[in-house]
Formats: C-alpha cells, sequence, structure tokens
C-alpha cells in the first residue's frame, strides 16, 4: 500500500470521492506535513464546451477538488474541512487532455485556512489560478446509545 493510500485510509476515506473520479482524478504526490499535493485530472471531451476547450465549471471544481483534500487531511481526524470562498482566475483556455492541478495551504488559523492552486493544460502551460478560504469544523462523534 502506498504512502498516500494509507494517507486517506487514516481519515476513512478509502477512495476518492465520487466526484473526484468523474473529474478523473489521479494523485501524483502529496506531503501532508507541507501541505502541497499535484493531482493528475482527465480533461475529457464530455467536459468541454462547443468550442472543444474544457468548460470553466469543470476546471473550477478540479481546484476545489485539490485545495478541499489538503485541508481535509490537515485537519483529519477530529475536524473536516468545507470550501466557504474559491475565486478562479482563468489565464487561457484549455484543450482536452491530461490537466495537472498543484494545490499548497498557505495558512491555517483555528477556525479557517485558506490555500491557492494552479492548473496546467495538457502542454503544461499555467491556464488557470485560484485561492480558496476553507471552514475548519470540529467532528461532532455521537456516544453509543
Amino acid at each position: 500500500m502506498s504512502n498516500h493510500a494509507q494517507t486517506f485510509l487514516d481519515i476513512g476515506m478509502k477512495q476518492p470521492s465520487q466526484s473526484s473520479q468523474t473529474l478523473g482524478f489521479q494523485l501524483i504526490e502529496m506531503d501532508v506535513k507541507a501541505g502541497t499535493a499535484r493531482v493528475e485530472f482527465a480533461g475529457k471531451p464530455e467536459f468541454a464546451n462547443p468550442t472543444g476547450y474544457i468548460q470553466g465549471g469543470f476546471l473550477s471544481a478540479m481546484l476545489d477538488d485539490v485545495m478541499g483534500m489538503m485541508g481535509m487531511l490537515k485537519v483529519a481526524p477530529k475536524s473536516f474541512a468545507s470550501t466557504i470562498d474559491l475565486h478562479v482566475h482563468y489565464l487561457r483556455p484549455v484543450r482536452v487532455g491530461k490537466i495537472e492541478v498543484a494545490a499548497r495551504i498557505t495558512n491555517k488559523g483555528p477556525s479557517v485556512m485558506f490555500a491557492e492552486a494552479d492548473l496546467f493544460d495538457c502542454r503544461g502551460k499555467i491556464s488557470a489560478k485560484a485561492t480558496s478560504a476553507l471552514a475548519i469544523t470540529p467532528l461532532q462523534i455521537k456516544a453509543d446509545v
């Protein structure tokens, strides 16, 4: 078992979420302590708009997916992180093909953390940048009754 797989198992995740799987999520590298990750996604033809480029909502979802994953891993297993603010700057159109996102946690406070991510197209050119704020919410463990 890879260290990445063990990290997910440690917080109760056996595999990426269904939404991540739909986007073609493939973990390339992750450093939970540093708060960084690189993930490859599949820019599928069915994600394209009428001009043949990947529709921006899918790109936004890919950016949010990696920043959210890093947020979850930073606070698990006692809390969870959820996106409360997301800003995406699209720099160039993205063609169908391999897409890579590099994300990092930039600051973590007691109730909110901040992340940044860059999205690269199949040619390795930066195509979008995002920033995110994530709320940190303690998990309520129910006692057996």
